[in-house]
């Protein structure tokens, strides 16, 4: 019979952690969804339909299961839960890295209409939402968050190499949209995994 250390021993998560991942697992199951439509736009229409199918299917799954998750936090401890000045500091640095998102999507947009490269915004979208999950992971201490930008960022990469090399117009939209939408499904199962109130 061995004795477990103290760090080998899952600790309880606190209602607002609980809650805060829910509703990020709500969130990204609605992009999910977004960035699966984007990459069905270069499959053909009847492969595509079923595709989309199984990816709405997948978010209202990963959305219930979220606000179960956010119903049942209401018995999780509070200790750890942060002050209202914290949750306000937090409101405000959260805001901001989303506002820098937009003008940074909305730039990159304008200058690719601009010079005629339309094609490959939603990849520099990806890239710049992929960026934006660094300081999240930080900010909210989910640090699978790093994965999930590096997941978005590699596959914006992958479609700004492969797409020109291999003249394959479709890889803009394709590897961009499903490799977004897998970081963030997978995202939506890592936070909502386990046990209630149980880290991992």
């Amino acid at each position: 019979m061995t004795t477990a250390h103290p760090t080998d021993v899952p600790s309880a998560m606190s209602r607002a952690e609980l809650r805060g991942r829910a509703t990020g697992a709500g969130v990204m199951a609605f992009f999910g969804l977004g960035w699966t439509a984007c990459g069905v736009t270069a499959m053909p229409v009847t492969a595509g339909r079923a595709v989309f199918a199984v990816a709405v299917l997948a978010s209202v799954t990963f959305a219930f299961l979220g606000a179960r998750r956010s119903r049942a936090a209401a018995d999780a401890p509070t200790d750890g839960d942060p002050t209202a000045a914290t949750r306000k500091r937090v409101g405000v640095r959260f805001g901001l890295v989303v506002l820098a998102e937009w003008v940074a999507i909305f730039a990159i947009a304008r200058v690719l209409v601009a010079t005629d490269h339309t094609e490959a915004i939603p990849a520099f979208v990806a890239a710049v939402v992929g960026v934006h999950f660094f300081p999240l992971a930080r900010l909210f201490g989910v640090r699978a968050y790093h994965l999930t930008g590096a997941a978005m960022c590699a596959s914006a990469l992958a479609a700004a190499v492969l797409a020109p090399l291999t003249s394959t117009a479709a890889l803009w939209t394709a590897l961009p949209g499903f490799g977004s939408a897998t970081a963030l499904y997978a995202t939506c199962a890592y936070l909502l995994r386990g046990r209630h109130g149980v880290r991992h």
